[in-house]
């Protein structure tokens, strides 16, 4: 569970509570899949992989010095630092996951609870390449109450970040969150709705931001992000899922491709295809038709 007050993910019930896995146990088990199993890498699975206190940080540290495998994290970025990425790259760490969700500064505190600012959102993700750790931005659209207007507000941040990958897939209402209940109380979900996949079509019909809308920036969301402004016009003419907009669609994915997202350093063609997607274990998220540099 993540330690902190955000409305996406946590249970709002009344015996809320933070779980924590005791280090030696996970030292017992990935030492156990290296030596066993040959593990070559590890993906940690948790939505904050920072939230310990100093001393537990420096715990991990030492103990997975010893296990010394490349590992991917997900984690947001008010949890990181310099010590802490720097430190993290000398035992193994590859690459981060961040989740920024949207880039409207009083939407994102009223609606999601998060209250750090975007100059230090922009200057805190600097520092994992100082360190030469790649890293992917997520992102998500179609909130109870959002316009396409403040959607362009996270098009807008992202474009100030130099992550090496970015998503943009649609908000699904969970069960047991806040903004589940938000959209039960709008009439947007019904209480026994079962929610859908985050790569699903969106789930919220509203009359300010309709699913073709969402639809439409989530396929062109890496084009408004990497291209020139002055190419925005005729990105908008690629999100339709119509023939002509689906044909200006792969010229514009071409050209961004080629001028815009140079391979990475150090990775094969085939890891730079999945890098994106690995944040929720699939091989073709959705999230963006371009999203594979």
């Amino acid at each position: 569970n993540s330690p902190d007050q955000v409305t996406l993910y946590d249970d709002e019930t009344d015996s809320r509570f933070f779980r924590k896995k005791d280090l030696k146990l996970v030292y017992k088990e990935l030492k156990h899949f290296k030596e066993n199993y040959s593990v070559e890498y590890n993906y940690f699975w948790a939505d904050t992989f920072l939230s310990w206190n100093d001393r537990e940080f420096d715990e991990f540290c030492e103990m997975y010095a010893d296990i010394r495998l490349p590992f991917w994290m997900q984690t947001r970025p008010e949890t990181i630092t310099e010590y802490k990425v720097k430190r993290l790259a000398e035992i193994g760490l590859h690459r981060i996951s961040f989740g920024l969700e949207h880039g409207n500064e009083a939407f994102r505190k009223k609606l999601l609870k998060r209250e750090w600012k975007n100059k230090a959102i922009i200057d805190a993700l600097k520092i994992p390449t100082r360190y030469g750790v790649p890293f992917s931005v997520n992102n998500i659209t179609g909130f109870p109450t959002e316009t396409r207007e403040l959607a362009l507000d996270t098009i807008e941040l992202n474009r100030f970040i130099d992550s090496h990958n970015q998503n943009l897939y649609s908000f699904v209402p969970f069960h047991g969150t806040p903004l589940r209940t938000l959209c039960e109380e709008m009439g947007l979900v019904k209480p026994d709705t079962i929610t859908k996949a985050l790569t699903d079509k969106p789930m919220l019909i509203q009359e300010q931001y309709s699913v073709e809308e969402i639809e439409g920036l989530q396929k062109c969301f890496v084009l408004y992000v990497k291209m020139d402004k002055k190419r925005w016009k005729d990105i908008q003419r690629a999100e339709p899922d119509t023939p002509e907009g689906n044909r200006i669609f792969e010229e514009l994915r071409q050209e961004c491709l080629e001028k815009n997202m140079p391979p990475v350093e150090g990775m094969t063609n085939v890891e730079q295809s999945n890098t994106a997607d690995l944040e929720y274990g699939l091989e073709n998220s959705g999230a963006s038709k371009i999203d594979k540099c």
